[in-house]
């Protein structure tokens, strides 16, 4: 039995070990490095907060040994030498990154020369580093088939040999608890292609192509979260707040000193506004929903939070004032 390393933290770390435990007799999990547990708390926080979001999505890798008898080390970095050694203890075939919050260095590479890989969820050489779920959205991936990869780790972000690939499809609507989940879902499979591609010994990796590259940066909703009215169209507008909404708190404005999260609306162009009066609450429908005006039309707004709780609208919105 070969022994595996993980380094890194969450779900797919789970969905690894699942998987190898149920469909391999070659290839075992046998110890994960992450990052030390203080770091983990905003991500926990997170998951603890969205759990009904979440659902079976969500791991605390602090679990594995009991859940699995695999012993988890806490690393501030992957690369100080006490670490290495610690790893080179568990003699192991494979080294995989899932999430790892460290940049692998070349002395680190150099000690395990053709063993250390990482899975990637989207489709590299897109989508390089570790953004992606909103921006995906903001690029209006909505509907698309996409991959994630299996590929060795070299001096570069995401730059390496691609040994496997896994598709999936983003739905057509998405938040991005949808488009993670439907990344994390390529765990099981990716794990056994990625080795098995690696065990024939006349597999050749396919290098990727780096002038269709591309980088995002991460993104922080409470800060990059706030919605423009005068500039983005209404598609665009949609796109935004879906990009900044579940398992996040929500793109969000302001109706005076109010911050308002907007969590679903939906854009129709029947009528369209002088720009003087795009953020205006204009209208309401039936079901008390508040129409606002936007570039090339309106938005009716179908669910907003304050504080994280969901609020009826017509205890928030007023009819002619602006959201801004």
């Amino acid at each position: 039995m070969k022994n595996i390393v993980l380094l890194g933290h969450g779900v797919g770390v789970k969905f690894v070990v699942d998987s190898l435990l149920k469909n391999s007799k070659t290839h075992r999990v046998v110890a994960l490095f992450t990052h030390p547990f203080s770091d983990h708390k905003r991500d926990l926080e997170l998951i603890e907060s969205r759990k009904d979001i979440y659902g079976d999505y969500a791991y605390n890798v602090f679990n594995l040994k009991k859940d699995y008898d695999i012993e988890v080390h806490e690393s501030e970095n992957i690369n100080n030498p006490q670490t290495v050694s610690e790893i080179k203890d568990y003699n192991p075939a494979y080294i995989i990154s899932i999430g790892c919050r460290s940049i692998l260095k070349a002395p680190f590479l150099n000690e395990f020369p053709q063993k250390i890989l990482n899975i990637h969820t989207t489709p590299l050489p897109t989508y390089r580093g570790a953004a992606s779920d909103s921006w995906m959205i903001l690029n209006n991936e909505l509907g698309k088939e996409k991959y994630g990869c299996m590929h060795f780790i070299d001096s570069g972000i995401d730059t390496g040999d691609i040994i496997a690939k896994s598709y999936y499809t983003i739905p057509k609507k998405s938040y991005p608890i949808d488009v993670f989940k439907a990344r994390m879902d390529i765990f099981h499979e990716i794990i056994l292609k990625g080795l098995t591609n690696l065990e024939n010994p006349s597999f050749i990796p396919e290098k990727q192509d780096s002038s269709a590259s591309t980088t995002f940066p991460r993104l922080y909703t409470p800060e990059d979260g706030k919605i423009n009215f005068n500039d983005y169209s209404g598609d665009d507008l949609i796109l935004f707040i879906l990009a900044f909404g579940y398992p996040f708190e929500g793109a969000f404005c302001f109706l005076e000193d109010q911050k308002i999260n907007i969590l679903d609306a939906e854009f129709y162009n029947d009528f369209d506004f002088h720009p003087f009066s795009y953020g205006l609450i204009f209208g309401k429908n039936e079901n008390n929903e508040y129409k606002v005006s936007v570039k090339g039309g309106y938005i009716i707004v179908k669910k907003i939070e304050i504080n994280g709780e969901f609020t009826k609208q017509s205890k928030i919105f007023r009819l002619g004032k602006f959201l801004k």
